[in-house]
């Protein structure tokens, strides 16, 4: 058996066999015959590993945590995702702090597929939402030259106003959550 090409590409794809089935790839990964047991302690290190490597500019550890959080409902995942992000938001440019709160409601969107959701955490993450979307609504809109390229390579989001917009739609949208 091959444990490292399955280890590889369990950490590749963040453990989501939708993923690796729409890349190809979940025939190979099912060929290894990986225990349930053994996948969540690999979730265990994969969380520990992007969890090592957060920053505030770069977020794809970011993303892969909170696409741990979303497919399997690691909600104690979430309370250091929230740490994190509570702890940095304010280094981020304005774009990344939008992002942040986008991400952060897109795990409150998808709690009905879990059946255990902590309440206390689920109002924590809204809270943190709110606060993020406060600070962006009542400073001066900053873009960085990381967020610029992709503001730039996207034509729908242009300029300030844009931000703005998206920020206040989230708002709407978080209030109207339950």
């Amino acid at each position: 058996m091959n444990w490292d090409r399955a280890k590889e590409l369990y950490f590749m794809y963040w453990g989501n066999e939708f993923f690796m089935w729409k890349d190809g790839d979940l025939e190979e990964y099912k060929s290894y015959s990986i225990s349930k047991d053994q996948e969540i302690v690999w979730r265990g290190e994969l969380s520990e590993k992007l969890y090592s490597e957060l920053e505030v500019k770069h977020n794809s550890s970011l993303n892969g945590l909170i696409g741990i959080i979303n497919y399997f409902g690691e909600y104690d995942l979430l309370k250091k995702v929230l740490y994190f992000i509570s702890n940095n938001y304010k280094c981020a440019d304005s774009f990344l702090k939008l992002r942040y709160a986008e991400e952060l409601f897109d795990i409150m969107e998808k709690i009905k597929f879990h059946e255990y959701v902590p309440k206390e955490a689920l109002k924590e993450t809204k809270e943190l939402i709110e606060i993020i979307i406060n600070y962006i609504l009542s400073n001066k809109i900053e873009i960085r030259a990381e967020s610029e390229k992709i503001l730039e390579f996207n034509q729908d989001m242009p300029n300030e106003n844009y931000i703005i917009l998206r920020t206040q739609e989230l708002l709407k949208r978080v209030e109207a959550f339950y």
